[in-house]
């Protein structure tokens, strides 16, 4: 199996090269990062909808991508434009250093150094990425070094209290793009390099005209991962004798379904939804609340109108947001309470606080 792997590595390695070949012998002057998903378009959805990267722009741009499996990788490399899967790099590097007894981080450097050769290498003025946090080391001082310029994309709810997030104050982009002014205040706080004209805001949401398809109110719970079943079960328990709102669970839509969860939630007469567009379900079915534990939708929810309620537990990890009073918080078992109390609370939630 290490051969097998090594070689299909190796194979994928060298179609890359050969990509890199094909852009150098071109004018392009533009770069991207972004995380290969099996989908359709085969791009991750949160590069898509962030950076606007689209398959008919890849030919203009010399595309870094990340891959979780080699079936996918293949298909990428023959359906994408102009892709280098940076992952075969690092794994090859990982193979030849593991036979010379040489540790993770001589290994780290090597594929630091080879990256930064590839982009000195080319003719790339431009290099636009999500601000992945993980990727962040790996390409910003790169870009650095080879006197490019970054651009970043917010993908998700930013706070100082994530710990794996703690690249967005070590490293930083040439320019920034993030939600609102309420990430931008939380990005100058995070990492006192920036200055304000750096940090552009530029709201990724839109809202939908649609119908809605339904009379009654709704309230919507998000799947999320590391919450457990019994998690979910309790909170559903002590929501299904309310009333006043239709209830709908949101499984995450690149994750396979729950199949125990989707029977409970059956059973309970809850309404499933997983694939489908979040935010026009926003409207179809006029959701009020929203309930989740750490999603990034408790942020983006009050955009429409939807108070976010932030579920205590013991993962919870975004105090700050309470603290601020950009959500409501309730633990499991008092939560029916918001239900009932819908109108006070809309009246004393402060729905611009976030999106002014």
């Amino acid at each position: 199996m290490f051969v097998i792997k090594f070689i299909l590595n190796f194979v994928l390695l060298f179609l890359s090269y050969l990509n890199l070949w094909k852009v150098n012998r071109s004018d392009i002057k533009r770069g991207n990062f972004f995380i290969l998903k099996d989908t359709n378009l085969l791009i991750d959805n949160r590069s898509i909808k962030f950076t606007d990267i689209g398959i008919d722009k890849l030919s203009d741009s010399l595309n870094f991508v990340r891959s979780v499996s080699f079936r996918l990788s293949f298909k990428a490399i023959f359906k994408l434009k102009n892709i280098f899967i940076i992952n075969s790099l690092h794994d090859v590097i990982s193979f030849k250093n593991y036979f010379f007894n040489k540790n993770s981080n001589e290994t780290k450097k090597e594929y630091y150094k080879d990256i930064t050769k590839i982009l000195k290498s080319s003719n790339i003025k431009e290099f636009k990425m999500i601000d992945d946090y993980r990727l962040m080391e790996l390409f910003l001082p790169a870009c650095e070094k080879t006197k490019i310029k970054t651009l970043g994309f917010m993908h998700g709810r930013i706070s100082q209290e994530l710990k794996f997030q703690k690249n967005l104050k070590n490293y930083k982009f040439d320019k920034y793009y993030v939600w609102n002014e309420y990430f931008k205040n939380k990005i100058l706080n995070i990492n006192n390099s920036y200055k304000k004209n750096e940090i552009i805001v530029k709201n990724p949401l839109k809202k939908y005209k649609i119908k809605s398809v339904t009379n009654k109110m709704g309230l919507m719970i998000i799947e999320e991962d590391k919450i457990n079943f019994n998690t979910y079960k309790n909170l559903i328990n002590n929501l299904k004798d309310q009333n006043k709102f239709d209830l709908y669970f949101k499984f995450r839509p690149n994750n396979e379904i729950n199949l125990k969860l989707f029977k409970f939630c059956e059973d309970k007469n809850i309404k499933i939804f997983h694939r489908e567009n979040i935010y026009k379900l926003f409207q179809k079915k006029k959701i009020k609340i929203l309930v989740a534990f750490n999603s990034s939708l408790l942020i983006e929810c009050s955009y429409y109108r939807i108070i976010p309620l932030m579920v205590l537990s013991k993962n919870h990890s975004l105090k700050e947001y309470i603290k601020d009073g950009v959500v409501l918080y309730s633990e499991i078992k008092s939560i029916i309470k918001f239900t009932q109390n819908y109108q006070k609370l809309k009246k004393r939630f402060d729905f611009k606080k976030v999106w002014n």
